[in-house]
């Protein structure tokens, strides 16, 4: 079992990922509504993708492989009276694949993959009972065993889709094909437990897979002490912003804690890393309340993207966040911080090092002119 524990924004982590997999198993039989629930919420983002790639390869793949059965038709007798069947199923994936193409398509993809199921059990039950009545049921065990294996979902909403299909074609064979139906249902009992139990658990190795990555991703991204994205966070943030469209800062602030040297000598290292918590705090706060991003840069040095402000507003903001340090607790003691303000609004920036340069002399000049205070770079 891997145990994985961070802190961000003054709040701790703790995720136990790697339960074995008869645990994983026998949650086909117990509630775990809420944990598969609270895990989902936040890996969402991976897991639509997942189920959107499932779904277009699926409309794609099963459009294209109702149409075998139509060209063997000319040589099996019994393929030729199931052909308006298989043609409807291939123009049905066909439609869903090119519908859940579109953009505002994308929010039902539970449903389309649930549709989509859904015209492939009727196809099945249709080959069983009316079809072929005479005959064991075939293409539907292969339903039942394969589609819980899919697509992600709640465990137990797949669990009752399947056995929603399960008494339908099991009331169907025993009034349409007594002969078999007994039959049927035990074949089919079989394999619907064998896809429900394996199901089950690729449904949470898949989703715990993603939160081991999701919780590694910021693990690296994120300082120990602070909660705050780090330095290499930063510097993966300039490339994107320089290689990509993506939405530009319109302004930095480099704060530089004052004396903050005094600060671990007077009080000790276990007091320094204290005060960097809790200035992680103050520093999340304002990440909430308006739009900046904080990172650790140095030892006691954060650097603060600003996205969305004027040169008046980025001051104002600044002058917030240095009287807010100043009046909070940091375990018993207070401390101070310098603000160096550089305001790049629209500019065309080519290098946000540049701006971060600027920002820097600006940081130096309010520390040289007195610290805890904000000073904008000299234009």
């Amino acid at each position: 079992m891997i145990d994985i524990g961070f802190k961000i924004s003054g709040h701790i982590y703790d995720n136990k990922i790697g339960d074995n997999g008869m645990e994983k198993g026998f949650r086909l039989f117990r509630n775990d509504g809420k944990a598969y629930k609270k895990l989902a919420s936040v890996n969402c983002m991976a897991i639509s993708e997942y189920n959107e790639n499932i779904l277009s390869a699926l409309t794609l793949i099963g459009g294209l492989l109702m149409l075998l059965p139509v060209v063997a038709a000319p040589f099996s007798k019994t393929k030729s009276n199931a052909i308006p069947a298989y043609l409807l199923a291939s123009t049905f994936f066909f439609i869903c694949f090119f519908i859940f193409k579109l953009s505002f398509m994308k929010k039902y993809t539970i449903g389309g993959l649930y549709i989509c199921a859904s015209v492939f059990f009727s196809l099945a039950i249709y080959l069983s009972v009316f079809h072929s009545p005479n005959m064991r049921a075939t293409i539907l065990l292969g339903a039942f065993c394969i589609i819980p294996l899919g697509f992600i979902d709640r465990p137990w909403r797949m669990n009752l889709f399947i056995v929603f299909w399960m008494v339908v074609h099991t009331i169907l064979a025993f009034n349409l094909k007594p002969q078999y139906a007994l039959d049927d249902t035990i074949n089919c009992l079989c394999f619907s437990i064998l896809g429900c139990f394996i199901g089950n658990i690729m449904v949470w190795v898949r989703v715990e897979g993603y939160e081991v990555q999701r919780l590694l991703t910021i693990a690296k991204e994120t300082d120990v002490l602070t909660g705050l994205f780090n330095r290499r966070k930063l510097f993966e943030t300039l490339a994107i912003l320089e290689t990509t469209n993506k939405e530009k800062p319109t302004g930095i602030l480099m704060i530089d804690i004052d004396h903050f040297k005094d600060y671990n000598d007077n009080y000790g290292h276990a007091a320094g890393d204290k005060c960097l918590s809790l200035l992680g705090e103050v520093f999340a706060t304002f990440a909430q309340n308006f739009r900046l991003h904080f990172y650790r840069y140095g030892g006691e040095e954060f650097l603060a993207m600003a996205y969305g402000c004027g040169e008046k507003e980025l001051l104002s903001i600044a002058e917030s966040l240095r009287a807010a340090v100043q009046s909070a607790d940091m375990n018993g003691h207070h401390t101070t911080i310098s603000i160096g303000v550089a305001h790049c609004g629209d500019e065309q920036v080519e290098n946000y090092e540049n701006v971060i340069e600027r920002a820097d002399k600006a940081v130096y000049a309010a520390k040289s002119g007195g610290r805890n205070q904000v000073c904008l770079e000299e234009h």
